[in-house]
């Protein structure tokens, strides 16, 4: 990651200071607060080594200014601009698509270089950038067909994907959808939904409405109640196939979703490698 986020001049910092200073936003409290210590570890990590190496041209790195993202946008932008305010040369995050696109104008607008691990969206593809940003994580132009060719690996032909109604969300959905249907699949339901809504009663409806033999729920912490919605109304992993992606990557989704009954989500599948091809068809 530190290699990505080389040295770069900014309108902030003082060009002539002689240090590499690196800033972060990234999530400490929110939805994805449990994405936040790994990648800040990591960064503390490499800086350590970097400066027990001796440093960048003969001087050690500071210690990094640090600030979170929370999952809001408001609050991500303003923690950017303290960030860019430190006078920083690289800044590392946002770890959600949503929270960049709430400040990466700003950073790359002045000349400072940023670097994500974890921005999936396909929006930042050929985003209008100066070449200030970079990720070092796959586009969900990816990520989508591998999770289609899990689900049509499975041997399922109508599946209803929903998504959370942000850049992330849609992105992923699309490119699921495209290869599904791609790959002979039809998409019953290609539906997203507010992700701050109280409940998701409307969402689950649609879904068994569309009458699918597997769904894939694209969410973060909001998917927990989507998936509780979804056992309920019948469409829970012993009834159809059910598939998530890579926002519902937790350990404890199983206790969270069936709090003492973890077994009712026995049987959901994510997409996170391709699996070995079909020799016959379904």
């Amino acid at each position: 990651m530190i290699a990505v986020c080389g040295t770069t001049g900014t309108a902030q910092a003082d060009p002539g200071d002689g240090e590499l200073q690196f800033g972060y936003v990234l999530p400490e409290t929110g939805q994805l607060a449990y994405l936040g210590p790994p990648q800040i570890e990591s960064l503390k990590f490499a800086l350590e080594k970097i400066n027990d190496a001796g440093g960048v041209l003969g001087k050690s790195v500071p210690t990094v200014v640090s600030s979170d993202e929370a999952g809001q946008e408001a609050v991500a932008a303003q923690s950017a601009d303290r960030v860019l305010a430190a006078g920083v040369d690289a800044i590392v995050g946002a770890a959600a698509c949503g929270m960049l696109l709430a400040f990466i104008d700003r950073v790359t607008g002045a000349g400072v270089v940023q670097c994500s691990g974890s921005n999936t969206a396909p929006t930042f593809t050929d985003y209008e950038d100066d070449g200030f940003y970079f990720r070092t994580v796959p586009s969900d132009a990816l990520q989508g067909p591998i999770l289609a060719d899990v689900v049509r690996d499975d041997g399922h032909d109508r599946v209803a994907p929903v998504a959370r109604a942000d850049d992330y969300g849609r992105g992923l959905m699309e490119a699921t959808r495209k290869t599904l249907e791609e790959r002979g699949a039809t998409a019953t339901l290609a539906e997203t939904y507010d992700p701050k809504a109280s409940n998701f009663d409307q969402v689950v409806q649609q879904m068994e409405n569309s009458n699918p033999d597997a769904a894939v729920v694209i969410a973060f912490a909001e998917g927990t109640q989507i998936l509780q919605g979804m056992i309920e109304s019948g469409l829970g992993p012993a009834q159809i196939g059910v598939y998530g992606a890579d926002g519902l990557r937790s350990e404890e989704l199983p206790s969270l979703v069936a709090p003492g009954e973890p077994e009712r989500l026995s049987g959901m599948k994510r997409g996170r490698r391709r699996p070995r091809r079909r020799t016959s068809s379904t």
